[in-house]
């Protein structure tokens, strides 16, 4: 991803240096759940984070989206008819590993497949019209150690591989925490799609038909359960556009909540109100709500303007 990242370690030691003490180790992980605090509000401050803003093809199953789906989505193939979504073939593993299919337009036809080697399972994965070991359109190994699941990177037109420049990139899709909008229809291929309507429930995001097939969604994906070191199921890839804001916010808790009632907090309220408002007026200005509905009205020549 092209967003930057820092550590957790300089996040923490910025909070640090604005409390102005090194704290305990206990002292830390206290000041870690306010970062994480920080980082919640933040993120929930605002649809339009560039490093959480998706859109992509999903599977609308009875006019339900499900936030989470085994499936994966191909694109930048030189080989266009190979971009799109690969759906879980359940029950149809292939060397132990989970195998992906793409389907023609009736939901039903298969064209493509994403499998791996059934002699080297995990070790070499293929693109390709048919699951033989022969020749494929584009191929990904030797991995060491082996991927249980498609790697995401490293696809490449290999000797026996029939595909066109530029191998593609396959990327996994993401876990839906708000919708935007949705469409029918397929990007970038002239199918004049419509935006449809809908609102989540107990069983996901509810459209307001029983459409099954193929829906364009634009939503924000999932907050990290927790940022941290890397261990114990923690993110150690800190938001870099979040760090001052989140140091700054958790320093300020500390300082409130550690100092006694006659004492002096420096560290303000507005100061933090003002690091919050840099951080959204960055997000909001990238222009993502205008270029998400402009991409459906510019190439579809047809108003599809996003509600909030």
């Amino acid at each position: 991803m092209g967003l930057s990242t820092v550590n957790w370690d300089r996040v923490v030691a910025l909070a640090e240096a604005k409390i102005g003490a090194d704290l305990t180790d206990k002292s830390a992980a206290r000041l870690g759940h306010l970062i994480n605090a920080a980082a919640r509000y933040i993120y929930d401050e605002s649809r339009y984070h560039p490093r959480f803003l998706v859109l992509e093809a999903r599977t609308a199953t009875g006019g339900y989206i499900a936030p989470e789906e085994d499936s994966y989505n191909v694109f930048g193939a030189g080989t266009t008819e190979a971009n799109g979504l690969y759906v879980r073939a359940v029950g149809d593993d292939i060397g132990g590993l989970p195998h992906y299919v793409k389907y023609d337009d009736d939901g039903e036809t298969v064209l493509y497949h994403i499998y791996t080697s059934v002699v080297s399972p995990g070790a070499q994965w293929y693109i390709n019209s048919d699951t033989s070991s022969g020749s494929s359109l584009y191929s990904n190994g030797i991995l060491s150690p082996t991927q249980p699941t498609p790697p995401e990177s490293g696809w490449s037109v290999g000797n026996f591989d029939t595909g066109e420049e530029p191998a593609p990139l396959v990327q996994a899709l993401s876990e839906i925490d708000e919708i935007i909008s949705y469409w029918d229809g397929a990007r970038w291929v002239g199918a004049n799609p419509a935006q449809a309507y809908g609102y989540p429930d107990q069983n996901g995001f509810r459209l307001t038909t029983n459409f099954t097939g193929t829906v364009c969604v634009a939503y924000k994906k999932v907050l990290p359960e927790a940022y941290g070191d890397g261990t114990l199921g923690t993110s150690g890839d800190f938001p870099a556009e979040w760090l001052n804001y989140c140091a700054q916010s958790a320093a300020q808790q500390w300082m409130e909540s550690n100092r006694r009632p006659e004492s002096f907090n420096p560290i303000s309220v507005r100061s933090v109100e003002k690091l919050e408002g840099q951080v959204l007026v960055k997000a909001n200005r990238q222009g993502a709500f205008d270029t998400i509905g402009n991409i459906w009205t510019t190439r579809y020549d047809k108003d599809t303007t996003i509600t909030t």
